[in-house]
């Protein structure tokens, strides 16, 4: 009895001493340039073909051991390349998303959308170079804790004939942190 209440006990503090800035002190938010690959095209098999936004890494979606640790992979439809968000694949939970963010450039996005209906989580999101983006991940728990990470993604150029995307993406590696301003070193 003593066990479990112990048990009981470390599962009601944990969760609180997460968010405890000196047990947990912030990350900071950080910029990166990368290259993604379709995850359409078979013989690009074995590239990064998705985002894991939590883990802030590039994902071989083919790899073994990967599956369903990405939030948005590059896709094709209709010739055009799209961010597809896991949840559009069948079967898989659509917790992971993507937001278009018009009228705003890069810089001038600071913070992520609050509303969790601004993501798109079952269908495919074209991608434009010059378009600014916001990813939200898939759910994610920690010492008890559901988190979910933020990313700005702006994509710098389009290589249809290699079926791939270098974007420029901004992530908060911090749980529940919406803030997508570069920390200053």
């Amino acid at each position: 009895m003593r066990i479990r209440r112990f048990l009981l006990l470390a599962m009601a503090v944990v969760p609180a001493a997460a968010c405890d800035d000196d047990l947990f002190p912030d990350l900071p938010v950080t910029a990166d340039t990368v290259t993604v690959y379709s995850l359409a095209r078979p013989e690009l098999s074995g590239y990064p073909s998705a985002f894991n936004f939590a883990g802030q890494r590039l994902v071989v979606v083919e790899a073994k051991g990967t599956t369903m640790n990405w939030d948005v992979a590059l896709s094709e439809r209709d010739g055009s390349m799209v961010l597809l968000p896991a949840g559009a694949i069948t079967g898989v939970p659509a917790q992971a998303g993507v937001a278009m963010v018009p009228g705003k450039t890069f810089e001038e996005v600071r913070t992520a959308p609050r509303d969790t209906a601004a993501y798109e989580r079952r269908n495919p999101v074209p991608v434009e170079v010059g378009r600014v983006y916001v990813a939200r991940s898939r759910a994610i728990r920690l010492f008890g804790v559901v988190c979910y990470y933020y990313s700005k993604l702006q994509p710098l150029s389009i290589d249809q004939s290699r079926g791939s995307v270098s974007f420029e993406v901004v992530t908060n590696p911090n749980c529940g942190e919406r803030s997508l301003e570069v920390d200053e070193e």
